[in-house]
């Protein structure tokens, strides 16, 4: 597995960056008020000891929201509230995801490349 940043815009949901040495097509999308979906990730990056994530980060205009992450069946839910009501982020979350790994590729002689299986 590969980890990624993205950030996600809190008023659509859309992914506005993503930084990966990884591979696949990872979406986002906002499902209502303080409800974004992550797709094609394999859920957030553990934090220590397990890992060395750093989870999420928000702009300090949502500075005093409460987001909550949930990974399962390959769906990434992120829930924003602030107050104990659900809440649209005002600028953007980053997210430390993992990605699946990016193929091998064999830098062959002859200048051509190829993809290792």
């Amino acid at each position: 597995m590969a980890r990624a940043a993205i950030n996600v815009l809190g008023a659509t949901g859309a992914t506005y960056d993503f930084v990966t040495n990884g591979a696949g097509l990872i979406q986002s999308s906002r499902e209502s008020v303080g409800v974004y979906h992550i797709t094609g990730c394999l859920g957030m990056v553990p934090f220590p000891p397990i890992g060395d994530g750093w989870g999420y980060t928000v702009n300090q205009v949502d500075s005093r929201a409460d987001v909550e992450t949930e990974f399962s069946g390959g769906l990434l839910t992120v829930t924003v509230t602030k107050d104990g009501q659900p809440y649209d982020l005002k600028h953007m979350i980053t997210l430390h995801i993992l990605v699946p790994d990016a193929p091998a590729v064999d830098m062959r002689p002859d200048g051509a490349d190829a993809a290792i299986t």
